[in-house]
């Protein structure tokens, strides 16, 4: 055998090496994709489902509460009735607010999007809830201070007071934490996206 069939079949060996490496680096990838496309699919679900919850509450809490406030204070005066009218605008604002932010984010094709898609996604959800956030502060403040008005007959009842300021901070609290949860998911998943470009 010569010394040019002896480097021809050590080529031949290496670059049936290489393709066996290629493939299995190839098999490696596909299978860390779908893993990681698996937690991506099980953080959003956690999102989808706060935003169902929140689409209830604007859609059918809010009206059947502002109609029953409606029923037992239309007797009293516009600034106990005035207050279900409120809180069904609260509703209703809410929930435009935030079918703009689901749309935007697009849960359901998102795991399915290109990388760059869906990194633009998350990126343009995360600036419209900042925006929602802000545009809600103001009536949240006027429906917290109304709801303490309106439980205390409008008189400094210390007690009624306490109780309700107590029962409103605690749902503001809970919904703050629920929102941390929810970004610092979607920032887990921008770290994915950028893992699997390869830019970390």
């Amino acid at each position: 055998m010569t010394q040019r069939e002896i480097e021809f079949k050590e080529f031949e060996e290496l670059k049936q090496q290489f393709g066996f490496l290629n493939e299995k680096l190839n098999r490696q990838r596909i299978i860390s994709e779908e893993i990681v496309n698996e937690a991506i699919k099980e953080k959003l679900s956690h999102i989808d489902k706060w935003y169902k919850n929140r689409f209830f509450i604007s859609l059918v809490s809010a009206p059947i509460v502002s109609i029953i406030f409606f029923v037992m204070y239309f007797g009293k005066g516009v600034e106990y009735w005035g207050f279900s009218l409120f809180i069904l605008l609260v509703g209703i604002l809410e929930y435009i607010l935030n079918l703009r932010c689901y749309n935007t984010l697009d849960i359901k094709r998102l795991p399915f999007m290109s990388m760059t898609e869906s990194q633009e996604k998350i990126i343009n959800h995360k600036h419209l809830r900042s925006f929602t956030e802000k545009v809600l502060i103001l009536p949240y403040i006027a429906l917290v201070a109304w709801t303490i008005l309106v439980a205390s007959g409008f008189s400094w009842s210390i007690e009624v007071i306490a109780i309700t300021t107590f029962a409103m901070a605690l749902s503001i609290l809970l919904g703050y934490s629920q929102q941390r949860a929810n970004k610092k998911r979607l920032d887990a998943i921008l770290q994915h996206i950028k893992r699997l470009r390869g830019e970390e």
